[in-house]
């Protein structure tokens, strides 16, 4: 039986974002869903790398946290953006969450994005004096820009490392994102890869790994 399927909708300033996520802890799972995915499409296109490092922010009072509001600074192939987003609710690979993302140009390192974030008096109400970071998650992924009959699709192959608390946990998953077109061909081609590379959905994010780490810090 086939996983059951489900989209992301994460509300952003350009539009409304829909994602799929499966979980790639098992055996090859990364060779086993390329191919179905070189299957459904009929050909892999070039892959893209991207080197990700997501610093997570709150104040000392857990602003942020105790409102389940997640405030990150991202480096993505040496630039910066900043990222403001509800709590992610995760059920048989859909994800929803709130979320608005902010440019820091200009920056070469993490304290001047940070010092360029915090030169905003606030950010939806929200205090951005004070931040430190809580925990890190570090992502080597691979992309795949494939189209599958009216939907253009972004796959991404995630090797991620959380760092919190003074503890890291590796982990890999698998999302796929409609770019454009169809939603219905979208929903079809996540069917599709699911029976092939019999992947199950992911029951987790990647933020709330992290929170588990920290809360097992003594």
């Amino acid at each position: 039986m086939a996983p059951k399927r489900g989209f992301c909708y994460t509300l952003i300033m350009q539009g409304i974002e829909k994602e799929f996520k499966w979980n790639a802890t098992a055996r090859g799972a990364f060779k086993r869903f390329e191919q179905a995915l070189q299957k459904a499409t009929g050909a892999l296109p070039q892959e893209e790398r991207l080197l990700i490092t997501d610093r997570y922010l709150d104040d000392a009072t857990q602003t942020f946290s105790k409102q389940k509001i997640a405030l990150r600074i991202r480096c993505q192939n040496g630039r910066f953006e900043a990222t403001l987003k509800t709590k992610t609710a995760l059920q048989n690979g859909l994800a929803c969450r709130q979320e608005e993302t902010r440019p820091l140009a200009g920056c070469l390192h993490f304290p001047a994005a940070l010092k360029q974030l915090q030169a905003m008096p606030c950010w939806q109400g929200l205090p951005l004096a004070h931040l430190t970071v809580r925990f890190v998650i570090k992502n080597n992924r691979k992309t795949y820009l494939v189209t599958y009959r009216r939907a253009v699709c972004e796959a991404a192959l995630d090797r991620y490392t959380i760092y919190a608390a003074g503890r890291r946990q590796t982990k890999r998953e698998i999302e796929l994102e409609l770019k454009s077109g169809s939603e219905k061909d979208f929903a079809s081609l996540v069917q599709l890869l699911s029976v092939q590379s019999a992947l199950l959905a992911c029951t987790k994010s990647k933020v709330a790994s992290a929170e588990e780490l920290l809360k097992k810090q003594i």
